[in-house]
């Protein structure tokens, strides 16, 4: 990874060479949509919004004004970052450690602790930046701050207990390892029900409701009965949109004759009478559904002149 620092920051560090350091964490794109900022430091840290001319702000930090917290959500430090120059395309990974003293700090936007939220996990795929602040008074950032690693996400836990919890956290060059094509000549569709290539409106398709409190983790029961038909919202994607599961989203395993919705796996935290939900129609990727889309309030619609799929290709056979 390609280490950043403007020009200010190189001639603070030249003329300070025994200044404090603190690395700063950027976690955004947790599963339930949220975000957060920390630090290693032992105090909180602001970022202020950069402005070039006239100069203010920052230098090299591009967000708006943004605290980074110092033991609002445990304490994070990184391992090893690796940086070299030359022509050598190579990945880079690297280790970061949450530790937790208090058991009550809590997972952003949700009612459950932060390694809770790792050992079901909440972190899948986060994005993470880092960036480490220097100066000689703690917190003043008026020199600006070195890029670290950008664009990184996190791939896997590489180890948890009841007190911390280590990341593997990747850069993006590992999307290299995709195959490509990534299409492939199949009988079902290949977009994504209601995205940009199938066109649908999601809107025509989705209905909200209130759960009733005779729902479960595994299954939710709408306070007032669905005027869809059973299997409409099978293979859906049901979202959260308040209560204590509030942007996490489930796929719908079956919608059954008694109107229920029953989850694939089950939601993390209780389901209560006022949590609210809206819940997007399945779709089989089949040329007949496609020819034959129902809306939400009954209506049909043709949409197969979108249909990616090769319905008529033929079956693999086994040479001989």
């Amino acid at each position: 990874m390609k280490r950043l620092m403007p020009q200010s920051l190189i001639d603070f560090k030249l003329a300070n060479k025994n200044c404090q350091v603190a690395d700063l964490f950027a976690v955004t794109n947790l599963r339930n949509g949220q975000a957060f900022y920390t630090t290693s430091g032992w105090g909180d840290i602001t970022l202020t919004e950069y402005v070039a001319s006239p100069e203010s702000g920052t230098p090299g930090w591009t967000g708006s004004t943004t605290t980074f917290y110092a033991t609002k959500y445990g304490r994070w430090k990184r391992g090893v970052i690796t940086s070299e120059a030359g022509f050598d395309l190579k990945s880079n990974s690297m280790e970061l450690t949450c530790e937790i003293s208090d058991p009550l700090t809590a997972f952003p936007g949700l009612a459950l602790g932060m390694l809770g939220g790792a050992f079901n996990g909440m972190f899948d795929r986060a994005q993470v930046a880092v960036y480490t602040a220097y100066f000689n008074t703690y917190g003043d950032t008026s020199a600006g701050i070195e890029t670290q690693f950008s664009n990184g996400f996190i791939d896997s836990n590489k180890e948890i207990d009841r007190n911390h919890v280590v990341f593997e956290v990747q850069d993006f060059l590992y999307l290299c390892d995709q195959k490509i094509p990534a299409r492939i000549v199949q009988a079902g569709c290949q977009w994504s029900f209601c995205d940009s290539n199938c066109t649908l409106s999601a809107s025509d398709f989705t209905v909200t409701f209130t759960a009733a409190n005779s729902s479960t983790t595994t299954t939710l029961t709408p306070q007032t009965a669905f005027t869809q038909a059973a299997g409409y919202f099978s293979q859906g994607v049901v979202t959260c949109t308040s209560g204590g599961n509030q942007g996490l989203k489930q796929t719908v395993k079956l919608h059954d004759s008694s109107g229920n919705l029953q989850m694939t796996i089950p939601w993390l935290v209780p389901i209560t009478d006022t949590d609210t939900f809206s819940v997007i129609k399945g779709c089989d990727k089949s040329s007949s559904m496609c020819g034959a889309q129902i809306k939400a309030n009954g209506d049909a619609v043709n949409n197969l002149v979108h249909f990616s799929g090769a319905p008529s290709v033929p079956q693999p056979l086994t040479a001989l």
